[in-house]
């Protein structure tokens, strides 16, 4: 029950900080604002352990972010919405995925434009 626990507080966190993405790295949530994508690259580059065995609530989780997700190591994550193709990546990586709205590629880059994550 603690495992579940601890996911809804990420959410929790996701949604009252307004923040774009919040880790869990052996007991400690840590958020992040700014771009999803690009935060993960910089976590990935420059901190990589923080994902490994992480879990992770995302605003929205496209492909790239969950090659991102997959490369670090992370465990488990919730996103908000998540395209078709992340899912598959995700769940072929092994992670355990949960989501509010899963969407076909096209509307999921339409939502993250809406976002601010488009260049």
């Amino acid at each position: 029950m603690e495992d579940k626990t601890m996911m809804n507080e990420l959410i929790d966190t996701l949604h009252t900080e307004q923040c774009s993405l919040v880790v869990l790295h052996e007991g400690n949530i840590n958020t992040f604002n700014g771009r999803g994508v690009r935060t993960l690259y910089n976590i990935l580059n420059d901190e990589p352990e923080l994902l490994f065995g992480a879990k992770l609530a995302d605003k929205a989780v496209g492909r790239t972010a969950a090659k991102a997700m997959a490369a670090g190591g992370v465990v488990e994550v919730y996103a908000d919405v998540i395209s078709d193709q992340a899912f598959d990546v995700l769940r072929d990586a092994g992670i355990k995925v949960n989501y509010d709205k899963k969407v076909d590629h096209p509307t999921f880059l339409k939502i993250w434009e809406k976002l601010g994550e488009a260049d």
